[in-house]
C-alpha cells in the first residue's frame, strides 16, 4: 500500500512528510504499536513519546507514523518549520489515540484486500487479448465504468454503465475526447494536476454530477494515453486510486504491445540511420524508401535533432519517434547518436525567393502533436538548415548537433531553429577552433571595451545605426536619446574607432562582429 493511500484512508485532518517523494513508497502496515522491530518498507504507529524514546527510524528501518489528537503543533511540536526526520511521518486529527489506533490497524485488513484486487487486475491483464477486453475486466474489478484513450484522444475502449452527462455522451458519439471536453479538463486543472503528481487524481469536473478519477497512462516514462474511471456504482477511496494507477500501468503495457497508442511502434528507418551514420547506401535506395513514404525528391526538408532527459536511452527515443510519426504523417525518423532524429518535409518552394524558413516554422511549430509530445515529456528539438538534396542529411545532422551545443534556449522553448541562432553557432564553432578572434573586427572589439570601461554606449549606437539605415530619427528613438546626441556619438565613433557608419563595409563589420560577440556571451 502506497504511503499516500495509507494517509488518505485514515481519519486525519492533516499530515507532514520529510519528502513528498515518500508518498509514493510501498509500505506494509504493521499491527505493532510503539516499540517494535524496525524493518525496511514497514510503517508502524507511535506517539511523540515513542519517538522521543526510540529516536527516528534509520534509512532502512521503515517509517514511524506519529499521531496526535489536535492540530499540527500537537503532532510535530512547537517548531513547525524545523527540518523533519526522514523516517517520521506526522499526522493529526480529532480522534483519541486509542480510536485512531483502531483505524490504523484496520488498514492491515484493507491492505490485504488491496493486494487481492491488484492480483485480480493482473489476472485480467494476462487473460485479455486486446484493450477492450482488458477494460471490461478491469471495470469489473474497479466496480466502476472506465474509458481508455490514447495520446491522440481516440477512445480505445469503454466498459461498464457510463454516466449520461453531455460530455460523456459527446465523447462516445465522436469516438474521441472532443476538443471541448479536453479544454474543460485543462481549464479545471485536472490534466495538469495528474501530470504534476504522476498519479491518479479524483475530481469533480465542471458540469458533471459524478466524480471521476483521471490517470495518465505511462510506459517507459512516455505518455501513452489516459485511463478514466467514473464513480457511478462504487464510492472511490484512496485505495481505489492506487488500483487505478496499477490498472493504468497495465494498460500502458498493453497499448504498447498492441501498438494502440496511435499506430504500431517501430524502430524507425534503417536507411535514414545508414545515411546519417555514414554507411554506404545508394541514392536510388534512399529515394525508393522515401517514395514508399510519400516523400518527394524535389521537396524541401529539415532535420530535427530531438533530445530528452539525460538518462533517456534508445528505447525511450524509439517510442517517442513512433508517437511523432503518428502525429506528423510523412515524417521519417530514427534513433542515432543518443537522440531522436526526424526528417520532416516542409513542402516545395512557392516562389523564386527562399521561403523555406517560414514553411518550416509553419510545419513544425503548428503541429500540435509534436509540440504536445515535446512539452509533455520535457524534450526539445533542434533544427538544421532547410535542404533539398536528400544526401545532404549528414551535413544537416551536424548542423542540428552544433545548434544544440551552442544555444541555451529559454525554458519554455520546445523547437530551436538554426536560422534564429546562426551567429551563436558560428561563435561556438569558432571558439572551439580557437579562431573566434579572426571573426571579430578589432575596431568593434575596441569600441566594446571602451564602453565597458567608460560607461558609454558607442557600440549600442553603432548597432542602432545599422538596424535603422537612413533613419537617424528611428535610431535615436530606439536608443532613447535626442537626435543631436545620436549624431554626436556617430561622429565620435568615426573619430575614436575609425569606423565610418556611412561606409557599407564598416557597417557590415559592426553588424557581423556585434552578432558574433553576442553569440559568444550567450553560449552555455
Amino acid at each position: 500500500m502506497k504511503l499516500r493511500t495509507v494517509l488518505s484512508e485514515l481519519p486525519i485532518r492533516g499530515f507532514d512528510v520529510a519528502d513528498d517523494a515518500q508518498l509514493g513508497w510501498d509500505m506494509v502496515v504493521s499491527p505493532e504499536w510503539g516499540a517494535g522491530e524496525r524493518a525496511e518498507g514497514v510503517i508502524r504507529l507511535g506517539s511523540r513519546a515513542d519517538l522521543a524514546q526510540e529516536g527516528a527510524p534509520g534509512h532502512d528501518e521503515g517509517l514511524l507514523l506519529v499521531y496526535a489528537q489536535g492540530g499540527e503543533g500537537d503532532a510535530v511540536g512547537e517548531d513547525a518549520a524545523a527540518a523533519r526526520e526522514p523516517g517520521v511521518v506526522y499526522c493529526w486529527g480529532d480522534l483519541a489515540p486509542i480510536e485512531f489506533r483502531g483505524a490504523f490497524l484496520g488498514l492491515v485488513q484493507r491492505s490485504g484486500e488491496l493486494g487481492a484486487r491488484r492480483n485480480q487486475l493482473f489476472d485480467c491483464f494476462l487473460e485479455s487479448y486486446d484493450i477492450r477486453q482488458f477494460a471490461q475486466r478491469a471495470a469489473a474489478v474497479l466496480e466502476n465504468p472506465v474509458i481508455i484513450s490514447n495520446t491522440e484522444h481516440k477512445i480505445l475502449a469503454t466498459a461498464g454503465t457510463l454516466p449520461t452527462s453531455d460530455d460523456v455522451r459527446s465523447v462516445l458519439e465522436a469516438g474521441y475526447i472532443t476538443p471541448e471536453v479536453e479544454r474543460r479538463l485543462r481549464d479545471d486543472g485536472v490534466i495538469s494536476s495528474v501530470r504534476s503528481a504522476r498519479h491518479s487524481v479524483l475530481s469533480e469536473r465542471a458540469g458533471e454530477k459524478d466524480r471521476a478519477v483521471t490517470s495518465i497512462i505511462y510506459h517507459h516514462r512516455l505518455e501513452m494515453g489516459r485511463f478514466d474511471v467514473f464513480e457511478v456504482t462504487h464510492a472511490m477511496t484512496g485505495l481505489d486510486l492506487e488500483l487505478v494507477d496499477f490498472a493504468s500501468d497495465l494498460a500502458g503495457i498493453m497499448i504498447e504491445r498492441l501498438g494502440a497508442a496511435g499506430g504500431r511502434l517501430g524502430k524507425g528507418s534503417s536507411i535514414l540511420k545508414d545515411v546519417l551514420e555514414g554507411a554506404f547506401v545508394s541514392e536510388d535506395a534512399l529515394q525508393a524508401h522515401l517514395d514508399l513514404l510519400g516523400l518527394a525528391a524535389d521537396d524541401t526538408y529539415v532535420l530535427l535533432n530531438v533530445c530528452g532527459p539525460a538518462d533517456a536511452n534508445e528505447e525511450y527515443y524509439a517510442r517517442a519517434g513512433a508517437i511523432v510519426q503518428r502525429s506528423m504523417p510523412g515524417v521519417v525518423w530514427c534513433v542515432t547518436g543518443g537522440a531522436l532524429v526526424l526528417l520532416v518535409a516542409v513542402g516545395p518552394a512557392k516562389d523564386v525567393g527562399f521561403d523555406a524558413y517560414e514553411r518550416c516554422e509553419r510545419r513544425v511549430s503548428r503541429d500540435r502533436g509534436l509540440t504536445q509530445m515535446l512539452t509533455n515529456n520535457d524534450m526539445r528539438a533542434y533544427s538544421s538548415e532547410p535542404f533539398g538534396d536528400l544526401l545532404a542529411m549528414r551535413r544537416a545532422l551536424r548542423e542540428s548537433r552544433e545548434l544544440r551545443a551552442a544555444v541555451r534556449p529559454h525554458a519554455g522553448t520546445r523547437v530551436v531553429y538554426l536560422w534564429r541562432h546562426r551567429f551563436e553557432v558560428i561563435a561556438h564553432n569558432a571558439e572551439l577552433a580557437g579562431a573566434q578572434g579572426m571573426l571579430l573586427d578589432k575596431r568593434v572589439v575596441a569600441m566594446d571595451a571602451y564602453d565597458r570601461v567608460h560607461g558609454t554606449a558607442y557600440l549600442q549606437t553603432a548597432v542602432a545605426s545599422v538596424r535603422f539605415p537612413g533613419s537617424p530619427a528611428d535610431a535615436a528613438e530606439a536608443l532613447s536619446v535626442h537626435r543631436n546626441t545620436y549624431f554626436y556619438r556617430v561622429n565620435k565613433i568615426d573619430e575614436l574607432f575609425h569606423l565610418d557608419l556611412k561606409d557599407g563595409d564598416d557597417r557590415l563589420a559592426v553588424s557581423f562582429a556585434a552578432a558574433i560577440m553576442e553569440g559568444l556571451s550567450d553560449m552555455p
